[in-house]
């Protein structure tokens, strides 16, 4: 099947969708992947405040070494 007929395989199925939860997934998901495909933008609320207060930590010299981490780890 080419592109075109994939295209309108998909259009056809989302006009048959009658659950409104899902028409705001599709919307959603189709939304993000149209104005970024960073992996942030896909982690959840809770996991890029994490990141971010990770990285503040990082940027106050916070951190440990990589190699202490790694031995922290049996790595």
């Amino acid at each position: 099947m080419d592109i075109q007929a994939e295209k309108l395989a998909l259009v056809q199925a989302i006009l048959d969708i009658e659950d409104i939860g899902l028409i705001k997934k599709v919307k959603k998901l189709v939304s993000k992947r149209a104005k970024s495909d960073d992996w942030f933008d896909d982690l959840t609320e809770e996991q890029q405040q994490s990141v971010m207060r990770a990285i503040e930590q990082a940027d106050r010299g916070e951190g440990i070494p990589h190699e202490e981490a790694m031995a922290r780890l049996g790595l």
